[in-house]
């Protein structure tokens, strides 16, 4: 919708430009200035429609083609069976809240709807993304969060204690498993 508005003012002001300039006795000044306006409202959109590498596009999808193997860009609610029960989208972001929207909270991730929520605390764990690694923080009083590695080796984190989150790591929550991608 934005795009659409921002074509419709640029060429609107073109518009009023070559009225001005064709169809009135207005002076230089105005017609250059309206026509700059549009010129640059124009750039602007055009500008605005070309997609960064690696950035979002305005769908909300990530341009992965260009990211590099070892990025981090999505965060997966894994079934028993290892399926895709839902999943989030973590590229360009600074820092997510894992836990249950209740309402008086907000959540990044909300596992309020998974298998053992009530084993999750409102605010559970903290991922936070500094010097180009995203790191797990476990914030729960019960519960904890442990990280299962892809060579098989789980830990359990230490409260408080920030953990390198690397791509395929399955955090659990509790007894909910989310895979980092």
């Amino acid at each position: 919708m934005k795009k659409v508005i921002n074509w419709l003012i640029a060429v609107l002001s073109m518009a009023i430009a070559m009225l001005l300039a064709f169809g009135t006795n207005a002076s230089g000044l105005w017609i250059f200035i309206v026509m700059v306006f549009s010129l640059l409202h124009i750039v602007m959109a055009v500008k605005r429609e070309v997609v960064p590498m690696g950035r979002k596009t305005a769908g909300g999808t990530v341009n992965r083609s260009v990211l590099p193997s070892t990025a981090l860009t999505e965060l997966v609610l894994l079934g028993e069976e290892n399926d895709r029960l839902a999943s989030w989208n973590i590229y360009g972001k600074n820092g997510i809240v894992i836990g249950r929207d209740v309402g008086e909270n907000h959540v990044t991730v909300n596992l309020e709807n998974s298998t053992y929520a009530s084993m999750i605390d409102v605010e559970h764990a903290v991922l936070n993304y500094s010097g180009d690694s995203w790191y797990i923080e476990d914030i729960s009083e019960r519960n904890g969060v442990s990280i299962q590695k892809q060579d098989g080796r789980k830990y359990k984190l230490a409260y408080g204690k920030p953990c390198k989150l690397e791509k395929g790591d399955i955090i659990c929550v509790a007894l909910t498993r989310l895979q980092i991608l």
